[in-house]
């Protein structure tokens, strides 16, 4: 089966289409340089603009003379075209069957032998965090690759991870972050990165932790400083009373009024001030006599 050109034979294609082209360049030459040089005013504007039209019609007649022949040469040509890739089509068809039915064969090769790596990844006796897909190559499916080169590649991909987890260990910090990663990336460099990221997140939450601390233990000593300058106060309060020679009621309800001087600094009156109102005490000016 082979494909023959009847019609033309090779000595029937056209080979050159003879034209009088050095004729018409000779002549088109000596005529274009009659426009060199030249310069038009405006009384000869309007014979500039007939030269123009008539060098484009000229070009016109070229490009419709080319397009034309161009379309006879294609002509033949388009027509076998057509009738070549309609052939091609019914070879196609047979070829698309085939292909489908080879993949189909390629997958259920790649299926068994999928089963075949997962066994031999389980016998291998991996690190317990490690998965077949974290170490998985897409060329083990290969049919070139066989099983005893996959499990050459497994072994010494175990012995590479367990010697990542030397070196992790044995680091002087952050060592359980960075093991953390690796688990799940198995790339020492990153899990050391990353460990190293984790570990100053640590160090500043804890300084952070430990300076909400320090404020917290500041404001409780403060307010237990104000409460003890408080009673002081109060104590002071009931000291001047007795010393004024007023009777000082204690029974619960009876209010009673005593008059004294008070010696302090603007803050202690500050807070006598701030002790009397959240007391609910009544105070003022000592009235003058007579009034």
């Amino acid at each position: 089966m082979e494909l023959r050109i009847i019609s033309p034979q090779e000595s029937g294609f056209v080979k050159e289409i003879c034209w009088n082209n050095e004729e018409l360049k000779k002549e088109i030459s000596a005529k274009m340089k009659d426009y060199k040089g030249l310069v038009f005013t405006d009384e000869t504007i309007r014979e500039a603009k007939k030269d123009r039209a008539d060098l484009n019609k000229l070009r016109s007649a070229f490009e419709d003379e080319r397009k034309r022949i161009k379309k006879l040469c294609m002509e033949p040509y388009n027509c076998f075209e057509k009738q070549v890739k309609e052939v091609i089509a019914l070879i196609e068809e047979p070829i698309r069957l085939i292909d489908m039915q080879i993949k189909e064969v390629d997958e259920r090769k790649k299926e068994q032998k999928r089963k075949d790596i997962e066994e031999l990844f389980a016998s291998v006796g991996f690190q317990n965090f490690v998965t077949l897909n974290q170490i998985f190559d897409s060329k083990w499916l290969n049919a070139s690759v066989s099983l005893n080169s996959i499990r050459e590649q497994m072994e010494n991909r175990k012995y590479q991870i367990g010697n990542d987890i030397l070196s992790i260990n044995n680091l002087p910090e952050f060592s359980f972050e960075a093991l953390e990663i690796y688990k799940s990336t198995l790339n020492i460099g990153q899990a050391i990165q990353e460990g190293r990221r984790l570990s100053e997140v640590q160090k500043r939450k804890a300084a952070y932790e430990e300076e909400q601390k320090k404020r917290a233990e500041e404001e409780r000593t403060r307010k237990e400083a104000e409460t003890r300058k408080t009673c002081e106060q109060r104590e002071e309060i009931f000291e001047v009373s007795k010393a004024s020679g007023e009777q000082i009621q204690t029974d619960v309800g009876e209010k009673i009024t005593i008059d004294f001087r008070v010696v302090a600094t603007s803050e202690q009156l500050e807070a006598l001030k701030r002790f009397l109102i959240e007391n609910k005490i009544t105070y003022g000016r000592v009235p003058k006599k007579g009034e």
